[in-house]
């Protein structure tokens, strides 16, 4: 199994996570935010559907709390998910292990 990277960047003091990368860090103190990659994995925490795709929130194993698309048949939530690959724009769609 090859688990995908996501690009983000990194709070170097707090060690916080943000996906998709930023720039500066979260708590207005203009300090600046460190690249990083993380896995794509983590647990499904909730999903819907709209028109004819699975969409979820994931809690990724970094820390961080993404909205992602799914694969068909990835509706356990609180089981383990991963993507095996990132398109092009960065998106990822995630499946069960």
């Amino acid at each position: 199994m090859t688990i995908a990277q996501l690009q983000a960047s990194r709070d170097p003091v707090t060690q916080q996570t943000y996906i998709p990368p930023r720039p500066l860090v979260g708590d207005g103190s203009l300090r600046e935010a460190e690249r990083v990659t993380v896995p794509a994995q983590g647990v499904l925490f909730a999903y819907t559907s709209f028109q004819n795709e699975l969409y979820g929130i994931v809690d990724l194993d970094c820390g961080s709390r993404i909205q992602t698309l799914l694969a068909p048949g990835t509706e356990r939530i609180g089981e383990r998910v991963f993507a095996s690959s990132v398109d092009e724009k960065g998106q990822a769609r995630f499946g069960h292990e």
